[in-house]
């Protein structure tokens, strides 16, 4: 298959409603559509003024049961080829449709009072909501509730800790799946707060055509209303074009959380690396060394985070600026909002595969845990002070730096210290947890309240998009 983009190829099986979803031929359904609804408002507005003949029940039904189909691409992609523009093609499309219908007496109020870039904002603003409530976010709700029950399992497993990649105060295995959680929490509350802007205010944002409609109509609040109805915030003020903030804050944000995401693939790839996790699924191995088994899937993972992050940050800091009342180089761009949340999509999809796979060797946590008794100096310096030992600290030092301590030198260590205080006789490596398991268990509770309210917010956009016709029901 001759295609450019792995999504179109290696990748299209996995992705195929997706891509159905956000093409090219699917944003030109839904500008479809915004004229449809558009022309509805429109009628309805002027017959209440005298300026149009109402539409009857039936008329109005037949109007909106108006679908785009297949052989409607091929014609919009013949009259755009004579027109040399898509969306006066588009219009010319549907004048077609609605003679066919038997609606030919409304066709020439069909974008009325319209400039392009009026459609264009609001079905780009469609698209992204389908790609991101129809699609990404059930991938990451369902990436949540994976970790969720990793983190409710492993909560309270003790864990060598590690920082500056060295042997560190220990922690526990659920406790780090919990800080990657958290993170992720903080995102899907952050994207699903995000209500994009539309807007309806002609070539230059003035509305200049719709005091030429009528001077008896509020244009200002009917236009805001009906951008309000399509599930957009109306933008205040604009030019030819919609103020880019929203759109650049929804998706730099996708963008950001890709890059907490990769965070998790990489220490997940490093936890494998020191033995404590086995991925399971597909194993893909070395076309050289036949003993191995490669971590693919978090290497995937992490490579589509990138790219897909990279396309939005990058589409984000392009929109931000244009010209004057238009300039046009922000259309190509934005034409790649499907492919970088693709990439993000697939992403994820990958983390929660591993995620699910995953073998937990307590075994080997454990030994590693019990081969570093040193990592309790931090126990030691902290407990002696508090019970009164100023210079606790640089003792400790003394014997703790750069050592490699087992059960015993741990207890050498003690003694030279002069220590004879129970708890940190006691202590070990694996009961040194600090408060891991609750902290862990808090997490828990806090993700579990975020996918309810995601999940409201996620069939919220669904069952209005269904109810607009944007989505099927």
């Amino acid at each position: 298959m001759d295609s450019i983009s792995p999504l179109d190829d290696r990748y299209y099986e996995e992705l195929r409603d997706y891509a159905a979803a956000v093409s090219e031929r699917a944003f030109t359904k839904y500008r479809l559509r915004i004229e449809v609804l558009y022309l509805n408002f429109l009628i309805n507005l002027l017959s209440r003024t005298g300026l149009a003949k109402p539409l009857t029940d039936g008329e109005r039904e037949r109007l909106l049961s108006l679908r785009f189909n297949d052989d409607d691409y091929g014609r919009f992609k013949e009259i755009e080829g004579k027109l040399g523009h898509d969306v006066k093609a588009i219009e010319y499309l549907l004048r077609e449709k609605l003679g066919n219908a038997g609606l030919g007496r409304i066709a020439h109020l069909t974008h009325l009072g319209l400039t392009s870039e009026d459609v264009n904002n609001l079905a780009l603003g469609i698209l992204v909501r389908i790609a991101v409530y129809n699609y990404l976010m059930p991938e990451l709700t369902e990436l949540l509730s994976v970790m969720v029950t990793l983190m409710d399992r492993y909560a309270g497993l003790p864990m060598l800790g590690r920082t500056h990649g060295q042997p560190a105060t220990p922690t526990t295995l659920g406790k780090e799946i919990a800080y990657h959680a958290c993170r992720l929490t903080h995102w899907l509350s952050v994207i699903t707060d995000i209500k994009l802007q539309g807007k309806v205010s002609g070539a230059t944002g003035s509305m200049a055509s719709f005091s030429m409609i009528s001077r008896d109509i509020d244009w200002i609040e009917e236009l805001s209303r009906f951008v309000r109805d399509l599930g957009f915030e109306p933008a205040i003020v604009t030019t030819q074009i919609l103020p880019p903030d929203s759109l650049t804050h929804l998706l730099t944000s996708i963008g950001l959380m890709s890059q907490a995401l990769i965070n998790l693939a990489q220490d997940l790839w490093m936890y494998n690396m020191l033995g404590y996790v086995r991925i399971g699924g597909k194993p893909i191995g070395s076309s050289t060394m036949p003993h191995k088994v490669n971590p693919v899937d978090l290497e995937n993972a992490e490579g589509n985070l990138k790219l897909g992050s990279s396309i939005l940050m990058e589409i984000s800091r392009h929109i931000q600026v244009s010209r004057l009342q238009r300039d046009l180089s922000d259309s190509t761009i934005k034409r790649n909002v499907g492919l970088g949340i693709g990439h993000v999509i697939l992403g994820v999809r990958r983390l929660s595969a591993v995620l699910r796979s995953i073998n937990v060797d307590e075994d080997a946590i454990n030994r590693d845990l019990n081969n570093h008794w040193e990592v309790l100096s931090e126990a030691v310096q902290v407990r002696l002070r508090a019970l009164g030992m100023a210079d606790a600290y640089e003792k400790a030092l003394t014997i703790f730096r750069g050592s490699r301590m087992g059960a015993e030198d741990y207890g050498r260590a003690l003694g030279e210290l002069g220590v004879n205080d129970e708890a940190l006789r006691a202590l070990s490596p694996g009961k040194y947890i600090g408060y891991a398991r609750e902290l862990t268990m808090n997490c828990v509770s806090h993700c579990k309240y975020v996918l309810e309210i995601v999940k409201s917010r996620v069939n919220y956009e669904i069952n209005t998009m269904k109810s607009l016709g944007f989505l099927e029901q």
